[in-house]
């Protein structure tokens, strides 16, 4: 495996990435709803996103970490990526199982705010989040994930950020979570009539910023 080029994103690494959330969560719909699916998911992560970094691969985007710093965020909740990722719902409306798709995304919407608010009662306050995390399964095995955690642990540190949390569930490797000191906080299942397919249980996890290494 060549070595990937870890760098911020790009307009232009939109459509490789939709593509690549895609496969990763939608591959159960027919490609075109999972690609509209996935634009809309894309489109509401990066209204929340203020630091964004790619790892390109032989000249594709293969992994994409985003986060979020509330400090450095001063848009409004209806910013322009909110408001194309429900143009995009909209549109899911009128492909093949638009329907199902659109309650998939909301649903998960829906448990992170659950979780967050949990936490929150809790007494668990956070000034960052990792919003999206995602790596090309023909990429992973050689630290290209652990690189790509590690930059955005940079750039909270560099923004002052000593604590972050992070949304999971049970499809994903929560041992990589875990293997960098990261907690869970709370968690929700759904019930076995669920028609969610993707994941049973859904996981906010904390984790505390390390200081950069010499």
């Amino acid at each position: 495996m060549s070595e990937a080029i870890i760098r911020t994103l790009r307009r232009d690494d939109y459509p490789a990435l939709i593509d690549l959330i895609r496969r990763t969560w939608y591959a159960g719909f027919d490609e075109r709803t999972g690609l509209l699916a996935a634009e809309a998911d894309w489109e509401n992560c990066l209204a929340r996103v203020t630091t964004a970094f790619v790892a390109e691969l032989d000249g594709r985007p293969v992994a994409l970490i985003v986060g979020r710093v509330d400090a450095l965020d001063h848009r409004g909740k209806l910013n322009t990526h909110r408001i194309n990722s429900l143009r995009t719902m909209l549109r899911l409306l009128f492909v093949k199982d638009g329907f199902k798709a659109i309650g998939e995304i909301l649903g998960v919407l829906g448990i992170d705010r659950q979780l967050r608010r949990q936490a929150s009662r809790d007494g668990h306050e956070y000034a960052a989040e990792v919003v999206l995390f995602v790596l090309d399964p023909a990429a992973r095995g050689h630290g290209l994930g652990r690189r790509m955690f590690e930059r955005m642990m940079a750039a909270f540190h560099e923004a002052g950020v000593t604590k972050y949390f992070l949304f999971t569930d049970s499809t994903c490797d929560v041992g990589f979570y875990l293997h960098r000191g990261l907690a869970q906080v709370c968690e929700q299942s759904l019930p076995a009539t669920s028609t969610q397919t993707t994941a049973d249980s859904f996981y906010l996890y904390e984790g505390i910023v390390p200081e950069p290494q010499d």
